[in-house]
């Protein structure tokens, strides 16, 4: 298994062809995905993203991903709903559930919110087996491209029997800040919170953050939401107010229960914590970014920053830019999951 770059569709296409033992997931833009899905070969995977990471670089042309032997994975498109598809993702993963090193890669279709309702269809996974995933899609099409071959599919999981070790690691950069609020008033189906603390959602948000109202939305960025599973921080980002003051979210809050409002933390002291954690320095690593974080990163130098952590891992590390992260069994936001390869 290894990380590729390809400047275009030509040498995608070339690449396929002579490597036809080789399975390719591919990430690229809705356009250039457009312009190659009809002839897209069996052996390659690809969908579309915000943007893609490689070798210390952001990109946003061309295609990027990692190429797999086809001896070593199985591949299960995800029907509408996932339920449908239990039987054939419990069957592959019978075949890899005993090795330790085995993984799922999960991609998603993004705008479609139907990430929990994946996870929940793996309710016959062991909680120790790795699943790292990403939702796929943009902001500029209401509409997220995923291809197995010719064929276009909703969402898609790959089961990879690893026979070197992995690691499976989460980071963020956003850390408690003390304040909370309760979740009085939830709908997690359509994930949006209607009250905090039996108040008004985006009153009670401002107010605990001491701004006014019309700089709420400013300021979600600095001030995601935060949750706590099994000793793990989970972000939950907020997406928008709506008029009647609830504010939707990208993934799902559960009512009656304490959440954590989020501040920035030390980015340099987190990203050591986060080659620490890896505890090795990979032959591969995949990365998958929270477009959030991306707009984040955007400001001068920040990318900088990361990819110079990432490179003290793997110099040819390679990801894309999701509208959400699953690690494990958990969907969340504004976070990057890493996986590495020894």
């Amino acid at each position: 298994m290894q990380t590729v770059t390809f400047e275009n569709s030509k040498q995608v296409l070339e690449y396929a062809a002579l490597n036809s033992d080789q399975i390719l997931v591919l990430f690229s833009t809705y356009a250039e995905i457009e312009m190659i899905d009809a002839r897209l070969p069996e052996n390659v995977i690809v969908a579309s993203s915000f943007a893609q990471t490689y070798a210390g670089e952001r990109k946003e042309r061309g295609f990027t991903g990692f190429v797999i032997d086809k001896n070593e994975c199985e591949i299960v498109p995800i029907a509408d709903p996932p339920i449908l598809s239990r039987y054939d993702l419990k069957k592959a993963y019978d075949k890899v559930k005993d090795n330790p090193n085995a993984f799922m890669y999960l991609i998603a279709d993004g705008l479609s919110g139907q990430e929990d309702m994946i996870l929940t269809s793996l309710y016959f996974m062991r909680t120790d087996f790795k699943m790292i995933g990403g939702s796929a899609g943009d902001m500029k099409h209401d509409e997220t491209l995923i291809y197995y071959g010719s064929h276009r599919v909703k969402h898609l999981c790959i089961f990879v029997d690893c026979k070197k070790r992995t690691k499976l690691v989460k980071e963020n950069i956003y850390v408690p800040t003390g304040k909370k609020m309760f979740v009085t008033n939830a709908d997690p189906i359509k994930r949006c919170v209607y009250t905090f603390n039996n108040r008004p959602a985006d009153e009670e948000y401002a107010r605990i953050l001491g701004i006014s109202l019309c700089d709420l939305n400013d300021a979600f960025i600095s001030h995601p939401l935060g949750q706590k599973v099994d000793g793990e921080l989970f972000i939950n980002s907020p997406q928008k107010i709506n008029h009647d003051h609830s504010i939707t979210f990208y993934s799902e809050i559960i009512p009656n229960k304490f959440i954590d409002v989020l501040g920035l933390g030390d980015m340099k002291q987190i990203m050591a914590e986060t080659r620490e954690k890896m505890g090795m320095k990979p032959s591969t690593l995949l990365s998958i970014n929270c477009v959030l974080r991306d707009l984040y990163f955007k400001k001068p130098g920040k990318w900088r920053e990361v990819f110079a952590s990432l490179d003290e891992l793997n110099e040819k590390e390679a990801g894309f830019i999701s509208a959400g992260e699953q690690y494990n069994f958990d969907h969340c936001n504004q976070t990057m999951v890493l996986l590495g390869i020894e």
